[in-house]
């Protein structure tokens, strides 16, 4: 995808092209100097020769002079700016020297003005261009004016437009240098910005996977005492649910029916905690993948009505209109861990109870499909928003209204629906606010 995209000019390699191309360029001369008097004597005279060898020279030296001290002060991060200013000035005299020597500025060789502006820009700088320009615009017009004195050249129309060429031509090439230094320039604090973004991200993405590591050990650490405590308390309950039912199955003798009462009262509410409790290790185990599912054929109508049973007294007490449905000629048959639906049907039981101050909870069973069976719990109680509905099944929510109300860790629903679809079912509500609720879930039929 990145294969046609542009990568922005670095300014090292700016540079280095600059200096390269202007090295080499003068290595050609140095070598033209040498080499063509021998070739064409006639062309440039011996005085001129010596003096355009020693420009050649000083302008090599130069050159190597000022890419040495920008190597300097690259490798120590400073500013090389002033560096640049300096060595084109030097070039810009050199070269004015070199056309001086050579014929004349206002010669062909003129054309070198126009390149060392272009190359300015290689340096990105808007001022260095302004500067060779300047020198050039200087040097052509003061040998112009001084050949009209000397009556080298008559000062006609002609002469004026071949002045006026070169000084247009010079300017005209300024405005391209300096576009293409800001477009460098641009290109420049753009990679720049990318690179501080990129820099920036790394270190927010740094402390995000710190933080998340943090948030991760104290979920563990979380998980670790929330089954630990629930370890603890899981035994004296079972005891008190023990010793309770004795009491109430008449093992310690008659006792009175107010007492009866108060019994069973204490043995729902003990009831719920152990659900409570048995909700806070399941979700350890479940979500840990710790927990052993076994896996057996049996029939939901007779489950349902194991648990459904549990309840009645609960509902009765509140005064409910509690009915079960389930048809005489229904195909219940499922595969599933028997133990752990069961633990599916008490939580949807017990919440429409628990939320439902009057009216009635209605149990039943249906055939949804032929493949499908399907257990519903109704109530009579407010309902549930559909905001709300949204996130009945996550972990540890509960529903707003509700806070505070009623007791609950908000993991019920959560590990009824990841139990549920553990066997290849669904689960789901249908509700309205101030209309009711209906919890459902399927699961597939054993053939």
């Amino acid at each position: 995808m990145f294969k046609n995209q542009k990568t922005p000019w670095k300014r090292k390699d700016l540079q280095y092209f600059s200096a390269s191309l202007k090295i080499g360029t003068q290595l050609i001369w140095f070598f033209i100097l040498v080499f063509l008097p021998w070739l064409f004597p006639q062309i440039i005279n011996i005085q001129n020769r010596t003096l355009l060898t020693v420009n050649i020279i000083l302008a090599l030296i130069t050159s190597i002079f000022y890419e040495f001290l920008k190597y300097i002060f690259n490798k120590k991060k400073k500013n090389i700016q002033w560096v640049l200013n300096m060595q084109f000035l030097s070039d810009v005299l050199l070269l004015t020297w070199f056309l001086h020597i050579f014929g004349r500025i206002n010669g062909p060789l003129f054309i070198l003005y126009l390149f060392t502006i272009m190359e300015s820009a290689f340096n990105l700088s808007v001022f260095l261009p302004n500067v060779v320009v300047a020198v050039a615009v200087l040097a052509t017009a003061s040998e112009f004016f001084l050949l009209i004195f000397q009556n080298e050249i008559i000062f006609n129309t002609y002469t004026f437009l071949q002045l006026f060429i070169r000084l247009a031509s010079l300017v005209f090439m300024r405005h391209i240098a300096i576009l293409l230094a800001q477009k460098f320039i641009l290109e420049q604090r753009e990679k720049g910005k990318v690179e501080e973004n990129v820099s920036n991200l790394g270190e927010v993405t740094r402390k995000l996977e710190q933080a998340n590591n943090r948030f991760k050990n104290l979920d563990k650490q979380k998980d670790e005492f929330i089954s630990m405590a629930a370890h603890e308390l899981r035994a004296p309950m079972t005891a008190i649910k023990g010793y309770v039912t004795m009491v109430l199955e008449g093992d310690t003798g008659e006792i009175s029916e107010k007492a009866r009462d108060y019994l069973l009262d204490a043995k729902n509410i003990n009831d719920r905690l152990i659900r409570l409790v048995n909700n806070m290790l399941n979700v350890s185990k479940i979500e840990a993948g710790k927990i052993a599912y076994q896996e057996e054929v049996d029939y939901l109508s007779s489950l349902v009505r194991s648990i459904y049973s549990q309840f009645a007294p609960e509902a009765e007490r509140k005064g409910l209109i509690y009915t079960l449905s389930i048809p005489a000629k229904i195909k219940d048959k499922i595969k599933a861990d028997s133990d752990r639906i069961q633990e599916v049907i008490g939580n949807i039981i017990s919440n429409a109870i628990k939320y439902t101050e009057r009216g009635y909870v209605k149990v039943k069973l249906t055939q949804s499909d032929k493949n499908k069976v399907r257990f519903e719990a109704e109530d009579s109680g407010p309902g549930i928003s559909i905001e709300e509905q949204r996130n009945l099944f996550k972990k540890f929510h509960r529903v707003e209204s509700n806070v505070g109300k009623t007791t609950g860790t908000g993991l019920g629903l959560y590990i009824s629906k990841l139990i549920i679809e553990r066997f290849g079912g669904e689960v789901g509500i249908k509700s309205e606010v101030g209309k009711g609720s209906i919890f459902w879930f399927e699961l597939p039929l054993e053939n």
